[in-house]
């Protein structure tokens, strides 16, 4: 099969230079190496990528003589992480090939087979997710029409929707991300087999769905992504205590804004708002002698992390700070004015102040004048 090939050049100020660099050191050094993936959609589009992802021929081994600050991650299938700074890395794939062995549950348990561009192709999931850019040439490489997809809003899979599905259960969830990201369709292939196979993502190891989540949520369209994690009946296999609320979905469109001004968010406040009314029904289920109010809320909270961390892992830090917003919820609502001092300076404060204040613009008017006497404290 021939490629199809597009001369693009991008705004350099849209690449970033050091995933350059990298492609272009890896190429002189006798490999093939492309960008490739999201950032290229992305590109595409005329937007700034957030991640810039590498393939190339060169084998984890070969990639890590090749960078000395590198370091070789991962068991089910090898990458690299080439260090720039403490905090920033471009990561780097070899060329993946053959089918992923799975389990009888639908997970991969081995996917270490290296091999060509081709076989790299139809080893991703989405079709606007296969493109590949020669930085040398200019040009976007394209084997499976995703160029066409693009131009056309449409998302399409790389084969047979119900196998693939079946080998990584999380495409379905990045297949909702990419439709309200990208504003597209969904094959109807694609949409048929979410249906019939959303029940797989309980196979998925808690640590993974994570950092899907964190993709799902935190980004500007996070109230769209929601509407169709429902619609396709997927959002229960994250949170199954969670119910559909006006605080979920403000808290979202609110999540949304933020992100738009540059304001930082917080997954703490996403889980917090996500299983609050799990936690205020665990508490009202309780009726255990000789525990204060705030025991009892503790033991809720822990209950009500305890259930969902089956589903998706919660760090001790995250699970720890969600508990502060919900216990500090009653501090705030009774706190008197002599004490009012003491709150403004905790840690937790303003997520848990934030976190009245959407509750008082959505579930619980009657907190309005509460939220306003913490608001002017701090003007």
């Amino acid at each position: 099969m021939i490629p199809f090939r597009q001369s693009v050049k991008f705004d350099k100020k849209l690449i970033d230079k050091d995933a350059l660099k990298v492609v272009k050191t890896l190429v002189k050094n006798g490999y093939e190496a492309y960008l490739v993936g999201g950032c290229i959609r992305d590109l595409l589009l005329g937007l700034k990528p957030k991640d810039f992802d590498i393939a190339t021929s060169a084998t984890p081994e070969q990639i890590h003589k090749v960078f000395k600050r590198s370091r070789i991650i991962g068991r089910r299938f090898k990458l690299v992480h080439i260090m720039f700074s403490a905090r920033k890395y471009i990561e780097v794939a070899t060329f993946r090939a053959g089918k992923v062995k799975t389990s009888n549950k639908g997970q991969v348990i081995r996917d270490n087979f290296y091999g060509s561009l081709k076989d790299d192709v139809f080893r991703r999931d989405f079709t606007v997710n296969a493109l590949y850019y020669d930085v040398v040439k200019f040009q976007v490489i394209d084997y499976v029409n995703g160029l066409e997809d693009l131009k056309a809003s449409q998302i399409n899979i790389i084969g047979r929707a119900s196998e693939r599905f079946e080998e990584d259960p999380v495409r379905m969830i990045r297949a909702i991300r990419f439709k309200v990201k990208l504003e597209a369709d969904l094959n109807p292939e694609i949409s048929k087999n979410i249906n019939s196979n959303a029940y797989l993502l309980k196979n998925i190891p808690p640590a993974r769905l994570y950092e899907e989540v964190i993709k799902l949520f935190h980004n500007e369209n996070s109230i769209g992504v929601y509407k169709e994690l429902l619609k396709f009946e997927l959002f229960n296999f994250l949170f199954s205590q969670t119910e559909d609320s006006l605080f979920i979905n403000s808290t979202l469109i609110n999540t949304s804004k933020r992100i738009k001004r540059g304001d930082s968010v917080t997954p703490a406040f996403l889980f917090a708002v996500f299983l609050w009314d799990a936690q205020k029904k665990c508490l009202s289920s309780l009726s255990i002698k000789n525990k204060t109010q705030i025991e009892l809320m503790v033991i809720a909270s822990e209950e009500v992390i305890r259930k969902q961390i089956q589903q998706i892992m919660m760090p001790k830090w995250l699970s720890q700070r969600v508990k502060d917003i919900w216990l500090m919820q009653k501090q705030l609502e009774n706190c008197n004015d002599n004490k009012a001092n003491e709150l403004l300076n905790h840690p937790r404060f303003r997520m848990a102040y934030d976190f009245l204040l959407l509750r008082s613009e959505s579930i619980n008017p009657e907190l309005k004048k509460r939220a306003k006497f913490w608001t002017n404290l701090q003007k």
